[in-house]
């Protein structure tokens, strides 16, 4: 990003976008909340699984988070289905915490302690299950913070994606049964805010020009990891995306292009993140016609410090997968919005997420 980049950067957080590009193809664009995807039997539930999938998690210095209550309004619709899943942006860190600074000098810089880790990604004892780690926010306390990271998933046995911990794990696929249905995850970001590891590092983050302002998405990565997912056997293939433009409430159109085309590819569900606002699930069609793939392009920061409405606001995707004769599909989705707001306790101001008032 350059100095006219970070400034339309700030216009922004104050200005989303509105308006979609006049090439976005909006056929397919959800119009209501609940979709039913198959007409196959689902009356017995035996050998269906249910996820969950949320947006963007970061800490902010504006208000705190008190473990059991930031979710407390929403537990139903997270930390009761069989799998849960969100994106997280605010490494762990041993170092001094940096209170977030939104200008034009460049990316604010994103770090949480152990504590505040427990409560940005658990309720009542129960862990997000999957933390997607590629994304430009991964690397802001540098190794260490990286390090840690990893170290505190471990310890609270959440698996993570984007992040590969050793040269032998960069083409190993990322899984998880549940009811003998096997999910496997393909996962990248665009990049890391311009922060490298050193060489030599022994662990390795999943990153391609996905957002270049000079070439259409890369998606050769993805499409190697949907392979290898394929290959491994799995279920359903889950791709997850750190991509596109911040504050704007659409797509661009090379993004729904590169999108499409790995639906067309083998994806079968695909979930963005980045844009901080959320922005639509289009039902993508495939072209044999045999297929149709949810794209959910952002589904919004479910936690951040901003207080305007569509900053605030956030998608909570749930949906449904069953398997019959050995083969496995979705049969419902259920979009939810949501949105964070504070509250008070004795005097200190803390996060909350409850159901949006539309």
């Amino acid at each position: 990003m350059n100095i006219l980049d970070n400034l339309y950067w700030a216009y922004k957080s104050k200005n989303p976008i509105q308006q979609p590009e006049a090439e976005l193809d909006q056929s397919g664009f959800m119009t209501k909340t609940a979709v039913q995807l198959s007409t196959a039997d689902i009356s017995d539930t035996s050998n269906s699984v249910t996820l969950s999938f949320a947006g963007d998690i970061l800490r902010t210095h504006r208000t705190s988070v008190a473990k059991d209550q930031v979710y407390a309004e929403i537990e139903d619709l997270l930390f009761q289905d069989d799998i849960l899943v969100a994106n997280y942006e605010s490494p762990v860190t041993t170092q001094p915490l940096i209170d977030e600074v939104i200008g034009d000098a460049g990316p604010p810089i994103e770090c949480a302690s152990e504590e505040q880790f427990d409560a940005l990604t658990s309720h009542n004892e129960r862990f997000i299950d999957v933390l997607n780690l590629a994304n430009n926010h991964i690397l802001d306390m540098g190794v260490e913070g990286l390090e840690t990271t990893l170290n505190v998933l471990s310890d609270r046995n959440i698996m993570q994606i984007g992040v590969n911990e050793s040269l032998a794990e960069a083409t190993a696929v990322k899984t998880i049964e549940r009811k003998g249905i096997k999910f496997g995850f393909a996962s990248c970001a665009f990049g890391t805010n311009g922060h490298a590891l050193p060489e030599g590092q022994k662990q390795s983050i999943n990153i391609a020009k996905l957002t270049s302002k000079h070439q259409a998405p890369d998606t050769t990565l993805l499409k190697t990891q949907i392979s290898n997912a394929k290959a491994a056997g799995c279920d359903l293939v889950i791709a997850i995306i750190h991509w596109g433009h911040e504050f704007e409430l659409f797509p661009r159109r090379a993004q729904q292009e590169a999108a499409q085309d790995l639906a067309e590819f083998g994806a079968d569900l695909i979930v963005c993140h980045h844009p901080h606002v959320p922005q639509p699930i289009q039902l993508y069609r495939t072209q044999t016609g045999d297929r149709t793939v949810p794209i959910a392009y952002s589904l919004g920061s479910l936690l951040w410090g901003f207080a305007d409405r569509d900053i605030a606001s956030s998608t909570i995707m749930q949906i449904e997968v069953q398997k019959t004769e050995g083969k496995a599909e979705i049969t419902n989705l259920k979009a939810t919005p949501v949105r964070w707001h504070a509250h008070e306790i004795d005097g200190n101001v803390f996060q909350k997420v409850a159901r949006s008032e539309g």
